[in-house]
């Protein structure tokens, strides 16, 4: 028996979504993020729309989150956006997903395999990456070890509220690509904008971005409303009981 209350998820929305993106930011590469099962709304049918929408990568947290999406059959580049543990080493090779290094000891683990990985740099938010004085002697092990760098990425915390404090993570974040072609390193795909910097820091779109709220349908910065982005996900009940209360009644736990 079907439950009174459901969530719809649109996925001509997330089409729509997408190509209003790759219109958006083109020439640059659209990475569509279908962590936390694409933010409640189901990661292998929004992936699967996504990439029929002509997104070029997919992005995850985790290793298992990858693992499910290609246990569904998607073949097309998953990038994990947090360095995995130790442990999952094995895997990460086992489902041919695309690891982000940020540490010596995991590069060392991937050492020999030929492996290609983006490396993550921390330019300000302070959640993943390497220090930025420490991305060039990271890259440096990461070539010795046998890996090669396909990307080189960051992430921007306030680019729906903080104009300044983005703008100088972009120009932070390019000198560290400076700093890696001065020591003769290919950065590989530079990438740094999510969905805020993809709308709003042009500068920030650089060879791809990583769109994860736009996807759905929602305005990162809802002062700057974009009349082409379509929510996805509406929540459908029934009503269950109607009465008519004084205006002083307190209902419910707690009056």
């Amino acid at each position: 028996m079907p439950r009174p209350s459901y969530v719809e998820v649109d996925l001509n929305a997330i089409r729509r979504n997408v190509e209003h993106l790759r219109r958006t930011v083109s020439p640059a590469k659209v990475c569509v993020v279908v962590k936390a099962d694409a933010y409640g709304h189901g990661d292998v049918p929004v992936a699967q729309a996504a990439l029929e929408a002509g997104a070029d990568f997919l992005a995850v947290a985790l290793v298992q989150e990858g693992i499910r999406l290609r246990e569904a059959g998607i073949t097309e580049p998953i990038l994990l956006l947090i360095e995995p543990p130790l442990s999952d080493v094995g895997r990460v090779l086992q489902w041919d997903l695309m690891p982000s290094v940020q540490s010596r000891e995991f590069v060392d683990a991937l050492a020999g395999t030929g492996r290609a990985v983006h490396l993550a740099v921390d330019t300000g938010m302070h959640r993943a990456g390497v220090d930025p004085d420490g991305a060039t002697e990271l890259a440096l092990h990461v070539i010795a070890s046998g890996l090669v760098i396909d990307g080189t990425w960051s992430h921007l915390p306030v680019a729906e509220e903080d104009d300044d404090y983005t703008v100088a993570q972009v120009d932070r974040f390019l000198m560290v690509l400076d700093e890696l072609r001065g020591a003769g390193i290919d950065p590989g795909m530079r990438h740094l904008a999510n969905s805020a910097g993809a709308l709003h820091h042009p500068g920030s779109r650089l060879d791809m971005v990583r769109a994860g709220i736009a996807t759905y349908g929602l305005a990162p910065d809802p002062g700057r409303p974009d009349p082409d982005l379509t929510p996805a996900m509406r929540l459908v009940s029934t009503v269950g009981h109607v009465r008519a209360l004084p205006a002083d009644a307190r209902p419910s736990y707690g009056r």
